[in-house]
């Protein structure tokens, strides 16, 4: 027990990190590029082979893990993290960055996949209220990775930014391996992918990826439409998406801890039926109180759809098999991304809203959700 509670509490922090990083960059990069002159095709490209080797690269680390434990696999990752960013701050030659952005992609998927191994591979008993907070406080993580970039750049320089993240990165990275053999846990057996693999957890990939690919959507249109036709301000825009994710967190942590278990097979119909309230606000008005309601409300639907999604991998999969399981499922954030950044293209072919054609996602999840019962 003294294991499980050590890996779950230092593992939601390292989730928080890991959100925090990912979203820092994604912003950091984004200034930096656009100060280099960098256009949106050759970095749009970059980000299509960083997840399509993150994609194929997530088996093979479950195998990994179920052979070695997570531990030295989540040392790589952190280490690997800050070292690939940091060294993008210094060239602006678009083949080395180009490398450096690939491996900056392959070191995310890395530490996405084994830190959801490592803080839920142990956990047997009541895993709605644990996985909670896992999820609650990884997502609490992007709230302060998209919105401390700005403030960063604006006091210590581009530079400097970069130099804070390191350092960040550095001090987390000398904590876990103070505290690395505190989280030792024995494994029984080895597992491999298979077809067999992919339909335990097909449910839960289905589930989050087209949760999640109606943020990915909500990011691309909101932002465009909010500066593009709105005119507001970056850092309202900013707000507004970060919104999503204080919201996801806090709920989820809730929803662990005081919805009744005995609800949870409505968790998913509750979550699409949530995220289409939340599109059809987006829908109603041009009023920004209305824009914070839709992302609120899609943080909400996210939050009991995620509970659901952990809960139900920690309830239904042996522990010795949760490394490829899990890693298994974490192909739902690729899928997510790709589904959710094709929908422009089809919205314009279709000549629709595209807000209304947002939710074909929560459509579908409820469509499949009713039909699995």
């Amino acid at each position: 027990m003294a294991v499980e509670t050590n890996r779950l509490f230092f593992g939601s922090m390292l989730g928080f990190y890991k959100s925090f990083f990912h979203g820092f960059t994604m912003v950091l990069f984004g200034i930096y590029f656009t100060k280099l002159g960098i256009s949106l095709l050759p970095y749009a490209l970059l980000f299509v082979i960083g997840d399509g080797v993150s994609f194929f690269l997530k088996p093979v680390i479950g195998v990994l893990s179920d052979r070695i434990g997570e531990r030295y696999l989540l040392l790589i990752a952190l280490i690997l993290s800050s070292i690939s960013a940091f060294m993008i701050s210094f060239t602006n030659n678009i083949l080395y960055i180009a490398l450096l952005q690939v491996l900056v992609a392959v070191s995310l998927a890395t530490f996405l996949t084994v830190v959801i191994i490592f803080s839920l591979r142990s956990i047997t008993l009541k895993p709605e209220k644990k996985v909670s907070v896992f999820g609650g406080v990884s997502g609490l993580g992007w709230v302060f990775g998209l919105l401390l970039p700005g403030v960063f750049v604006d006091i210590l320089g581009l530079k400097g930014a970069f130099y804070a993240l390191f350092i960040i990165g550095f001090s987390i990275s000398a904590m876990y391996i103070f505290f690395m053999n505190q989280f030792k846990f024995e494994l029984r057996e080895k597992s491999y992918p298979s077809v067999e693999t992919l339909k335990k957890v097909l449910d839960p990939i289905v589930y989050k990826t087209f949760d999640i690919a109606v943020f990915s959507a909500f990011l691309i249109f909101f932002v465009r439409f909010a500066i593009g036709k709105l005119g507001m301000s970056g850092s309202i825009v900013s707000l507004i998406v970060a919104f999503e994710s204080l919201v996801f967190g806090v709920s989820e942590i809730l929803i662990g801890r005081y919805v009744k278990v005995e609800t949870k097979r409505f968790w998913i119909k509750w979550g699409a039926l949530i995220h289409i309230t939340g599109i059809v606000s987006l829908l109603l008005s041009n009023n920004i109180v209305l824009f914070f309601l839709a992302s609120g409300l899609i943080g909400l639907a996210g939050a009991f759809i995620d509970v659901w999604c952990y809960s139900f991998l920690c309830e239904a999969i042996e522990v010795s098999k949760r490394g490829t399981i899990f890693s298994t499922f974490s192909l739902s954030q690729d899928l997510s991304t790709i589904t959710g950044s094709s929908l422009p293209a089809l919205a314009s072919f279709l000549a629709i809203n595209p807000f209304a054609s947002m939710i074909l996602f929560p459509a579908i999840i409820l469509v499949y959700s009713i039909k699995r019962g």
